[in-house]
């Protein structure tokens, strides 16, 4: 599953749609607890932890892909 999946898994965000500077919790269908989820979707998806500053850096989609990048993830 890629990122851009688990995005549309988690939010109900087209692929089409996921632009980098899209804010996360501006989507009508963000909670916290869906944000939750989906760190953990992403944690387990690339084999990855991610720090409590991280999960807090995650506010765009953008965010997302630098953090990963620095993870060693290919995007």
């Amino acid at each position: 599953m890629t990122l851009a999946e688990i995005i549309k898994e988690s939010f109900s965000l087209k692929e089409a749609d996921q632009k980098d500077e899209i804010v996360l919790n501006t989507l009508e269908e963000w909670e916290s607890m869906a944000h939750m989820l989906f760190i953990t979707r992403v944690e387990e998806q690339f084999n990855i932890e991610f720090s409590g500053d991280d999960i807090l850096n995650m506010q765009s989609i953008g965010d997302i892909k630098k953090i990963l990048r620095e993870k060693g993830v290919t995007i």
